[in-house]
């Protein structure tokens, strides 16, 4: 799920976000994907959350606090948390989950997206892991 929007980079660019996002600390938090939608202007279908987590809201909050501090401009509209499940979809007679998904987040990643004729292609570039309550235990000497 999409925390911050940052569109085409740089490579100076892409080391600040680097080092940016490896200053970011968050807490391990548990989703649950209930819902599937579609955004009919561009055609996407996608899953979400009907509730957004607080540490989700505070880590998406951290890292684009640090990334406007750096320059970076991001988007100001309100933001949905979601999964791309599809694109040039059409939107009618969309199907509901039969039940929620749970899904535990334990890192945060750095993507690189290319949209290509044949689909959108995601590539990982680096990855951070989020706190346990024992990591933030270990942290301060207990």
């Amino acid at each position: 799920m999409t925390l911050a929007f940052i569109g085409a980079v740089s490579p100076p660019q892409l080391a600040a976000l680097r080092d940016i996002a490896g200053k970011v600390r968050g807490e391990v938090f548990d989703l649950e994907v209930d819902r599937i939608s579609c955004w009919r202007h561009n055609r996407i279908v996608w899953a979400g959350c009907s509730r957004v987590p607080s540490r989700q809201r505070r880590l998406s909050d951290t890292l684009g606090s640090a990334l406007e501090q750096a320059g970076f401009v991001l988007d100001k509209r309100p933001s949905t948390p979601h999964v791309t499940l599809a694109r040039k979809a059409r939107c009618d007679n969309l199907p509901e989950l039969a039940q929620a998904i749970p899904w535990r987040v334990g890192d945060f990643v750095l993507v690189e997206s290319s949209l290509l004729s044949s689909g959108a292609n995601y590539r990982v570039l680096d990855r951070w892991p989020l706190q346990t309550a024992t990591d933030k235990k270990i942290s301060k000497g207990c």
